[in-house]
Formats: C-alpha cells, sequence, structure tokens
C-alpha cells in the first residue's frame, strides 16, 4: 500500500503510534491495591504478643534479643517479619487458627528463627488435645 499524500501518511502515523503507546498509558493508570499483608499486619499490631512456649506457656518477646539487639523492640509478628526483611532475610508470616489459640508463625530459615507469636489474652488457655481419628 503506498501512501499519496502527507495527511495519509500523518494519519498512519498516529494509528501506529496510538496502538504501541496504548498498553502503557493504560499500565499506568491502574492504581494496584495495598497488599493484604500490610493491612493484616496493621490489624495485628493493637494486640500484646508472648511467644508461645514448649508446654503451652507464653514467653515474653524479650527473648528475641537472644538472636540480636535489632530484635530487642519487636513488639508484634509484623515488627519481627519487618526486621528480618531489612536485615536481608527472607521472613513467612502465617496465621494459624486451628484451635481454641490463635497463633501467628514467623519463620525465617536464614537467621536461623521458627516462632509462634500468641495474643497474651490466649496464654492462660490450655491448647486443645489432638483429635483421635
Amino acid at each position: 500500500m503506498k501512501l499519496r499524500t502527507t495527511s495519509e501518511k500523518l494519519r498512519a502515523l498516529l494509528a501506529i503510534s496510538a496502538v504501541l503507546c496504548l498498553p502503557i498509558i493504560v499500565a499506568a493508570a491502574q492504581v494496584a491495591p495495598p497488599p493484604p499483608a500490610k493491612v493484616e499486619a496493621n490489624r495485628q499490631d493493637s494486640a500484646t504478643w508472648l511467644l508461645a512456649g514448649r508446654e503451652g506457656e507464653c514467653t515474653p518477646l524479650s527473648l528475641l534479643a537472644k538472636r540480636g539487639p535489632a530484635y530487642a523492640d519487636v513488639k508484634s509478628p509484623a515488627d519481627l517479619a519487618e526486621e528480618l526483611r531489612a536485615n536481608g532475610h527472607t521472613a513467612d508470616v502465617k496465621e494459624l487458627k486451628a484451635g481454641i489459640r490463635p497463633a501467628v508463625e514467623v519463620r525465617a530459615p536464614s537467621a536461623g528463627i521458627h516462632v509462634m507469636f500468641v495474643k497474651s489474652e490466649l496464654c492462660g488457655k490450655a491448647a486443645s488435645p489432638p483429635e483421635k481419628k
């Protein structure tokens, strides 16, 4: 197809540039929703947290200071995950809702940390016995 006039060339150039630039314009106009982890972390920060012990007892968060001074100010699972990520570790946060004692697990194998956070009001309750099959 041979274009004869300048206006035909201009229209063809505009059509091609519109097709090529449309995905860029659409992507720039979209607003990303806030990540769900941040929304959940904000909800969790209002509670008082303790670490779950082995026999159902609870341990103060000050125990984390043994892993390093950076973890001395941790007040919640979100704080610990944020501090681990700031120190270059991959932190996995998992909310566990089974039984009468829900907990939040924070795992960072590269830092040697695998702890369970329990809300302080649930520390007096014993863990539920395992179900028999």
